[in-house]
């Protein structure tokens, strides 16, 4: 039997007035009862291992049996299209979405606060362990709050204001009178969470799926730019890259870093990690079958010249292909579906090597969610925008990044707003990014309607920056919570 806790009436919105359980661990010695948890160290950590279990819902990375639905969120963005109703990524990539759209709309919303809860209940707990060295405790504590502001950093993007839920919900609390807070509040709480990760987490090399120091503060450095806070973006990413015991390091292998030279990778900062035979998806082979997700002509187009990740980002007609003995193309191929009608795919995360359109195979691969280059550019942007740009470290830092072994893009000779923006499109293509950036840099509403999502050239519609909070959430809410403008 599974290794089970009673989590309580928990405030996660998705249902409010229900008891939930949440599984912990796949290898239990027993279904203790909740008085009896808590004893050691080792529960402790399987209380924690629940706090990143969330980040493995295929909405936000992958699953079991699952083929990288994390990546659809590119499809929101001028990067991709979608022709798959997967979790109505379509219905908002069009702008057709409202508050009674399922999927991401409300998926998100109930898998982002499942995840606080489950921080919430660690927090509140980990100080019944006996003898629990400070040390140790700080450290967990320190994961735990880092991923608590990763979950709220995610949803305040999204939805904007948000109830600010700190303590598990017990039952008979007035957790039915709880107000969205504005986003500024949920910031400064997230900022708190970020800055007592970064004070407890270790500065090592991140190898394990832990949270470390050097992954709290590229978080923070993300939460501040996000919320236009830029000189102190460029402070934080700084107290990193200009640390000589800094341990992140661009790694020399740029398509090594989502497939084939992931372990012990210096460029990675954070990521959701698999193990199979029992943990594991199929993303790095069905992704070259499937191809429901895939470029658009303007990802392409934002290519300079040359520029090698192109080819380690692309597939396009007649490149290498597993699936055709012939390259890239329709003609003589074994996918399992139709070459996408750019005539293009995803090559990023893919094996070349394999042919298994049926995804059997086991993956182990790690997805990705914080990495060094992200790191470098964001404090490129950092120091533009706070008006720091003419610093030659600033410069350095986006030079760097083309400078990789294996990419050696010329050196820019000086930063713009196009140039940095530019950059982070083309070195963080697929990763899950762009539709984000668009939204913090406010220029959704003018990119996203020149993209097509379909053959005959039909333009998206930009809804909205925010999403309309899940109307089965409103329906509980009603008579304390008003809905987003773009969607009352």
């Amino acid at each position: 039997m599974k290794l089970i806790i009673k989590t309580g009436m928990l405030l996660m919105l998705v249902a409010l007035a229900t008891s939930c359980k949440k599984e912990l661990d796949k290898d239990p010695l027993s279904n203790p009862k909740e008085e009896n948890f808590w004893r050691t160290e080792g529960e402790a950590n399987k209380a924690l291992v629940a706090c990143y279990a969330k980040l493995k819902e295929p909405i936000f990375s992958n699953g079991k049996n699952q083929s990288g639905n994390g990546l659809y969120w590119e499809a929101l963005s001028d990067n991709a299209s979608n022709t798959s109703g997967y979790e109505s990524f379509d219905v908002v990539m069009r702008g057709d979405h409202n508050s009674a759209t399922g999927g991401i709309v409300s998926k998100t919303f109930t898998f982002g606060f499942q995840g606080i809860a489950a921080c919430n209940y660690f927090l509140a707990n980990v100080d019944r362990v006996p003898n629990l060295p400070e040390a140790t405790n700080k450290k967990m504590r320190a994961e735990a709050m880092f991923l608590r502001a990763y979950y709220y950093n995610e949803l305040t993007q999204l939805y904007g204001d948000l109830p600010l839920i700190l303590q598990p919900a017990v039952p008979g609390g007035d957790f039915l009178n709880t107000p969205r807070s504005p986003k500024a509040d949920v910031v400064t709480q997230i900022l708190k969470d970020v800055d007592y990760a970064i004070a407890n987490l270790p500065q090592l090399a991140y190898t394990d799926g832990r949270a470390v120091k050097g992954a709290a503060i590229a978080l923070k450095t993300r939460v501040l730019l996000n919320n236009e806070r830029f000189a102190e973006a460029a402070t934080t990413a700084w107290s990193l890259i200009g640390d000589p015991a800094n341990p992140f390091q661009l790694a020399p292998d740029y398509a090594g870093i989502f497939f084939g030279a992931q372990a012990n990778n210096k460029e990675i900062m954070f990521s959701v990690q698999f193990r199979a035979p029992d943990d594991f998806h199929s993303l790095d082979q069905i992704i070259g079958g499937r191809m429901s997700i895939f470029p658009t002509v303007e990802m392409r187009n934002a290519y300079e010249p040359n520029d090698p990740r192109r080819k380690m980002t692309i597939f396009e007609a007649g490149d290498p292909w597993a699936y055709n003995k012939d390259g890239f193309k329709q003609t003589g191929s074994t996918a399992e579906g139709q070459i996408p009608y750019t005539g293009m795919a995803i090559k990023k995360w893919v094996n070349l090597s394999v042919n298994n359109a049926s995804g059997a195979t086991l993956s182990d691969q790690h997805m990705i969610k914080i990495r060094y280059a992200d790191l470098l550019l964001m404090y490129a942007e950092a120091m533009f925008e706070s008006g720091q740009g003419a610093d030659s470290r600033a410069l350095k830092a986006l030079n760097d990044v083309r400078a990789r072994p294996g990419v050696n893009m010329p050196p820019k000779l000086a930063l713009t707003r196009d140039i940095i923006r530019n950059e982070r499109r083309v070195e963080l293509a697929f990763e899950g990014l762009r539709y984000n950036d668009l939204i913090r840099w406010k220029i959704a509403a003018q990119v996203i309607p020149q993209v097509p999502y379909n053959n005959a050239g039909a333009k998206r519609k930009f809804k909205s920056y925010l999403f309309p909070i899940p109307l089965g959430q409103m329906d509980i809410m009603r008579n304390v919570w008003t809905q987003n403008p773009d969607f009352l």
